[in-house]
């Protein structure tokens, strides 16, 4: 019976549905902490990641599952060239992602933080012109990256009455968008929206895609939500313009470093500015997400090894 490594840290309930699907066809055999001993003969594996010096002693490991949308964390290309196929869960978690950008949308459109702060002081704001809340309805709204997460903001976007503007590699019409193009479209996108969401993996084409150039093609006033990769955004560029005033603000989940990296969240400190709401990469993370995650998995890693084709496979010259 082929042996499948889990390198993930998972309560019973967790295990329950990964054995529930696993379980009579293969040996699963669970990552205890701080090791990975049994990946070394194991044929799949399901991980967000795996140090080289596993992967050296995984001679017969073939199949990786990413149990999320995104695959950065491995060197697909270098999997690849040792004949190693990596597959992501993309789509798992896209309802609870868009959610999550929008909760962030609304907190800055709305001022909720803002105003929230000033209620508990005790300060009650005069009704002014400086105080208007923004408007979804009748808003334009740029999704950059327009796939089952960027359809689900553009879905959630139509109930708010708001125009959609997509940006995608491969552009092709949707129902759910007025417009939909490709990367060459971008500068004409951002100069139109109100509110931009981006939503697209981190690869060598996407890294720093939104630098000092596009930020300012983006309207004064307006408001950038970041529920795809951090390094999608060039960090530098973000904090000036967040601080002199390019852009209103920027509601952020995914940042340029994590734990235990030094520096963590932000190093220039965007997530400390009084314009952003920050959040600690958790737009997936809802317990539908995470047990639609688990069950993809294991099913895609048991399509492995029925000798079918894998769903969702990352192609390793593009990184998703």
């Amino acid at each position: 019976m082929d042996r499948v490594f889990v390198a993930l840290r998972l309560a019973e309930w967790e295990r329950r549905i990964i054995d529930s699907v696993l379980g009579s066809s293969a040996e699963v055999v669970y990552m205890q902490p701080g090791s990975y001993e049994g990946l070394e003969s194991a044929v799949a594996a399901i991980a967000f990641k795996l140090p080289s010096e596993a992967l050296t002693r995984a001679a017969r490991l073939r199949f990786i599952q990413v149990p999320a949308a995104g695959a950065d964390q491995l060197d697909v290309k270098a999997l690849a060239e040792r004949g190693i196929t990596v597959a992501s869960a993309k789509g798992c978690n896209a309802r609870a992602v868009a959610e999550h950008a929008f909760a962030l949308l609304l907190a800055l459109a709305k001022r909720i933080a803002e105003l929230d702060d000033e209620v508990k002081r005790g300060v009650w704001r005069s009704y002014t012109e400086e105080s208007f809340l923004a408007d979804l309805e009748g808003s334009t709204l740029a999704v950059l990256g327009y796939g089952r997460i960027g359809r689900e903001v553009a879905r959630l976007a139509k109930a708010f009455g708001m125009r959609v503007l997509a940006v995608k590699k491969r552009p092709q019409p949707d129902e759910l968008a007025d417009f939909v193009g490709g990367l060459d479209s971008l500068p004409w996108v951002l100069s139109e929206a109100d509110f931009v969401v981006i939503t697209l993996p981190l690869t060598e084409e996407t890294r720093g895609l939104v630098g000092e150039r596009e930020l300012r093609a983006m309207k004064r006033g307006s408001i950038l939500v970041n529920v795809g990769r951090g390094g999608v955004v060039d960090e530098h560029a973000l904090y000036k313009a967040l601080t002199e005033g390019w852009i209103a603000g920027a509601g952020i989940d995914v940042w340029w470093r994590y734990p235990p990296e030094e520096g963590w969240p932000s190093p220039l400190g965007v997530h400390k500015l009084p314009n952003v709401i920050a959040t600690p990469h958790r737009a997936g993370w809802t317990r539908r997400s995470r047990e639609a995650c688990l069950r993809f998995s294991a099913e895609n890693v048991l399509r492995f090894l029925r000798g079918e084709e894998p769903l969702n496979i990352v192609r390793p010259d593009e990184g998703y």
